[in-house]
């Protein structure tokens, strides 16, 4: 299963289901994150790590 179907997986698991994918990017209620691997070795980890963007907050920051 690739990233982005576990991702897609997460996603939909917690109920949400107002989010789309720029390329590999996801994308839920205007806000980008991430899609990385997680190898952080807890026993319940689905091995997706969502991590919010950061150039989009520094331009929100700027604003």
């Amino acid at each position: 299963m690739s990233l982005k179907s576990k991702a897609r997986e997460k996603v939909e698991r917690a109920g949400i289901s107002n989010y789309s994918f720029d390329q590999d990017v996801l994308v839920m209620c205007g806000n980008r994150y991430t899609v990385e691997v997680c190898d952080c070795g807890e026993p319940d980890c689905d091995g997706v790590r969502l991590l919010r963007d950061a150039s989009v907050l520094a331009g929100r920051v700027l604003q």
